[in-house]
């Protein structure tokens, strides 16, 4: 990885943690609406932004979350397993929007490694964590899809990475 990747993928990271940080009352739990989340949508701009991504969740998850490695593993596994699934949907012709709405649905469904988490570790609900969290994931990646289209037009995601 070149030495411009790195550092773009060490603000990514650098500003999902400070999200996180920022809005730590409501990411994490069954009833979660992480607004740092949104930056997964960048994956659909260039691959590489998974690395600051996975390095974010991870660092965000070791400070700020109560649930200690269980979130390590799991948090940081449901955004690697989401991002690998994201790699082979991704089409080079899909459009903007259809990536934003299949990196909304993958993360989505993929909640359910948090619910199950949330199940072993808080003994909370299965089904009421999945929902909820879900939920929150969903609402966070379909309300934040246009603001990153319209930072894109700025920023030139897919032209920083190149």
């Amino acid at each position: 990885m070149s030495t411009r990747k790195m550092v773009i993928n060490t603000i990514i990271a650098a500003l999902y943690v400070a999200l996180t940080g920022v809005f730590a009352f409501m990411s994490f739990g069954a009833i979660q609406f992480r607004v740092s989340e949104m930056l997964n949508h960048l994956v659909g701009y260039h691959k590489d932004y998974k690395y600051g991504v996975l390095a974010g969740v991870f660092i965000a998850n070791l400070i700020f979350s109560t649930l200690g490695a269980w979130d390590l593993v799991f948090g940081f596994g449901q955004t690697l397993i989401s991002f690998l699934i994201l790699e082979k949907l991704f089409k080079p012709n899909d459009s903007e929007m259809k990536r934003m709405m299949m990196t909304a649905l993958v993360f989505t469904l993929t909640m359910v490694l948090v619910a199950i988490e949330l199940y072993i570790v808080l003994d909370l609900p299965f089904w009421f964590s999945f929902v909820t969290a879900a939920f929150g994931e969903a609402v966070v990646l379909v309300v934040s899809a246009p603001l990153m289209k319209y930072m894109n037009k700025i920023i030139g995601f897919a032209e920083k990475m190149a």
